[in-house]
């Protein structure tokens, strides 16, 4: 055992490119790619993965409020907002 103060571990610093993964509630998967020595600011790539079972249309529609949901116009086949479809009297 020697006496004094002990000598201090080498410090490592910190890598300068990495990857970080995130797996979202939805089923989603982002990969945040850093370069520090290109972007020191944040990351330089995103990748946004979407899963296979996804929702359909209409399951987010209904989770929606009533005035942000869009609606069917059956006059030109199309889809409308909350609005135009209360003025078309469609609710």
């Amino acid at each position: 055992m020697s006496r004094g103060r002990p000598k201090l571990a080498e410090e490592v610093p910190a890598p300068r490119q990495f990857i970080k993964v995130y797996e979202n509630s939805d089923g989603t998967t982002e990969t945040w790619h850093y370069n520090l020595d290109k972007f020191s600011n944040g990351p330089f790539k995103v990748d946004i993965k979407y899963s296979t079972s996804h929702l359909t249309f209409e399951e987010i529609n209904e989770a929606l409020p009533k005035t942000q949901r869009r609606y069917y116009n059956p006059a030109n086949q199309k889809y409308i907002g909350y609005g135009r479809a209360k003025q078309l009297g469609l609710l």
